[in-house]
């Protein structure tokens, strides 16, 4: 099975080296011949070792990468001109090899495909991580109704309507897909998922230095004041200093943490599992309605590192899972009193002596790369052969 997969994410940045090439890594070991075309960022790329040593991974999985040059500026052009180059270059690779489907992760990569004018025969599979549209209005970058939200919305719909099969994170995001679509053809939730082998929980007896972890970026998805106002009302009742782990520094430092509670570190990408096993419980905050379409990656990194996880309501389809498996604590709202409430269910959660193990249980039997690979497996096996595999893809629901 030849699969031509385009990411207009980097294999090296931070998102593609843990969201795509995992992945692909595991879709290689099956037997599926995989040619990768990504968008890297100049200064990624001019970091020799790391360029090197990714070009190993993929070759020893027998996957071609195809990198192209990610240009930012000016935003609206360069996005424009890295779609004109991925097309040539998809129908180049399509002409070539002759792939049974062309794997497009999010809507940039899409087009792409479309653009590539690909004969019928070959199916796209239109992975969704995201309302793109939606996300935009809703966190201000553009105003509802404006041509260009007319344009990008025109654009999902083409996407939908084009696609063979369709990937979503959430089950919320399946059926407002349904509802746009309703004979979408071959439809699958695969959730955010993470290396267990990779993200792992402490030792047996190793105490936790840390009560509270943040991981990651910080920006119009995340809610910084709020997720400090947190920090600060459970510092009490949750043992340890809460840690900041992120490339963005200064933003936390302007909120102003005080240093007996708070420490803030920026760590690079390889190092935040071992981070994580120092903590006692992840957190994070997004409250935008598109949420609903989104399965974020800390979860999943999160449970397999066995800590719960704390968060605010209307992220994915958390709200039916978090509490209902006992991994983790819903914030009812952004007031002192909601915050010293889940402070307060947090710290009994804490004492449960199988939480960790409830975690990590939950990570392995729903979040795991390996279970996201089979997923995928079975679904370009229904593109290309037009039914389903034999055996049901425990990575189907989330």
């Amino acid at each position: 099975m030849r699969v031509i997969y385009v990411s207009y994410d980097g294999a090296l940045d931070p998102l593609g080296a843990s969201q795509v090439v995992p992945y692909l890594l595991g879709l290689g070991a099956r037997g599926v011949s995989i040619t990768l075309l990504t968008f890297e960022k100049p200064a990624r790329w001019g970091q020799a070792a790391a360029r090197e040593e990714m070009q190993r991974r993929l070759e020893a999985r027998g996957i071609r990468w195809r990198p192209l040059r990610y240009h930012r500026w000016p935003r609206l052009a360069g996005t424009l001109r890295d779609i004109v180059a991925g097309s040539r270059a998809v129908a180049q690779e399509s002409s070539r090899l002759g792939p049974a489907v062309v794997h497009c992760r999010g809507e940039v990569a899409t087009v792409m495909a479309r653009w590539a004018g690909l004969p019928s025969t070959i199916r796209l599979l239109y992975d969704v991580r995201g309302f793109f549209s939606d996300e935009r209005v809703e966190t201000g970058s553009w105003r509802r109704g404006s041509l260009l939200d007319r344009a990008v919305r025109r654009m999902e719909a083409a996407n939908l309507r084009r696609a063979d099969g369709v990937v979503v994170l959430t089950r919320h995001a399946a059926e407002t897909l349904r509802r746009r679509r309703p004979s979408l053809p071959s439809l699958r939730v695969i959730p955010t998922c993470a290396d267990v082998s990779v993200f792992t929980p402490r030792t047996a007896g190793r105490k936790p230095e840390f009560g509270l972890v943040y991981s990651g970026s910080l920006g119009t998805w995340y809610m910084a004041e709020e997720m400090m106002a947190f920090a600060r009302s459970a510092a009490g009742a949750v043992p340890g200093p809460t840690l900041f782990l992120t490339p963005q520094p200064e933003e936390i430092t302007r909120l102003g943490p005080a240093p007996e509670w708070a420490e803030i570190r920026a760590v690079e990408p390889g190092a935040v599992p071992e981070w994580l096993r120092r903590a006692s419980a992840l957190f994070f905050f997004r409250s935008i309605s598109s949420s609903r379409a989104s399965c974020p990656t800390k979860f999943a990194e999160g449970l397999a590192s066995g800590l719960p996880v704390v968060c605010n309501r209307g992220i994915g389809d958390l709200d039916d899972i978090i509490e209902r498996e006992g991994v983790g604590v819903l914030v009812d709202g952004f007031s002192d009193a909601a915050y010293s409430d889940a402070a307060l269910r947090l710290k009994g959660l804490l004492e449960d002596p199988d939480l960790s193990g409830r975690c990590r249980r939950l990570a392995k039997t729903r979040y795991s790369v390996d279970l996201g690979v089979d997923a995928y497996y079975g679904l370009y096996t229904e593109l290309v052969t037009g039914a389903a595999p034999l055996a049901p893809e425990r990575g189907r629901a989330a």
